[in-house]
């Protein structure tokens, strides 16, 4: 009790310190749980982006699903993933769903000699980790595939949708690496702010350090009221960024998602435990500053008396 009673009194005598050190804490951590909700955004995207952005291998001129090299190639990419749907669209049914979507457009690519459309294969639900080796496979039956490389930028070649998808891969994964790399620097940013605060604390008190140690005070004296304060910092700041952040997602509407509540929900319920595990990151990250600092600067204060 005497401990905490010092650990108090250390606070209101500094409070501009302790109040400061709060909310910069706080607002570190309000950042922190912001990216996390960019992170878990970003991986959300990852793991739905199968569903938006399948690929469509158009095929040669008089290549449909009876030839031997489209039935080897359809089987081979089932095989690969048995989650992948794979669909076999015929010129007639191409031209039928064209037809059903936009009849104007189809008024206009329809000639009296022959369906100008060509037979595809759709293939869906494919896992970013999956794009490389499919491409791979497909590599094999270029023969078979309609690409022209002079117009290669047209939508409906296969390897320019490829490329395209790729290139949303990469954006992805790079953001999350950035997400985590700026994590790691606010983590070391707290590491920084906690050991300057005690420090400013222990330079404070240091003349009363002093006579304690001339009373023959032992280290617990010492130690405890700061063992206590970085405690009750640790707690104050991240129960009021935690709360903060909560209250801002749950209150806030987002027409960007769809269902942004539920998502919102989903993102806490899955990040439930790391709201726990950030309290205690930042108990560690409290008690190596204080440790470091502290004994520092006490053993240097002891050297001068």
């Amino acid at each position: 009790m005497r401990l905490l009673n010092y650990a108090l009194k250390n606070t209101k005598r500094n409070a501009f310190l302790s109040l400061s050190s709060i909310l910069v804490l706080s607002l570190i951590i309000f950042f922190i749980n912001i990216l996390l909700l960019v992170n878990y955004t970003t991986g959300y995207i990852i793991s739905n982006i199968n569903s938006r952005l399948p690929l469509s291998l158009n095929l040669k001129s008089h290549y449909t699903n009876e030839n031997p090299e489209v039935i080897e190639l359809i089987s081979n990419v089932k095989s690969f993933d048995k989650w992948l749907e794979v669909t076999y669209i015929s010129a007639d049914e191409a031209f039928a769903n064209l037809k059903n979507r936009d009849p104007e457009l189809a008024k206009v690519v329809e000639t009296e000699k022959e369906n100008p459309l060509p037979s595809s294969i759709l293939i869906k639900n494919i896992s970013l980790n999956e794009y490389g080796w499919i491409d791979d496979i497909i590599s094999k039956y270029s023969n078979i595939i309609d690409y022209n490389e002079s117009v290669s930028k047209k939508i409906s070649n296969y390897r320019n949708q490829y490329e395209k998808i790729n290139s949303v891969i990469k954006v992805l994964t790079s953001i999350q690496f950035w997400i985590y790399l700026i994590i790691a620097f606010f983590v070391f940013s707290v590491f920084i702010i906690i050991y300057n605060t005690i420090w400013n604390f222990i330079f404070f008190y240091r003349d009363e350090i002093k006579i304690t140690k001339l009373v023959g005070w032992d280290n617990v004296f010492i130690y405890g009221p700061f063992t206590i304060q970085w405690i009750i910092y640790t707690f104050l700041s991240s129960f009021f960024s935690i709360t903060i952040f909560i209250y801002l997602i749950k209150t806030i509407n987002i027409y960007l998602i769809e269902d942004f509540p539920k998502f919102i929900n989903a993102f806490l319920i899955a990040n439930s435990n790391y709201f726990i595990y950030e309290l205690l990151l930042m108990m560690f990250i409290w008690a190596l500053s204080w440790f470091i600092s502290s004994r520092k600067f006490i053993n240097m204060s002891s050297e001068k008396i």
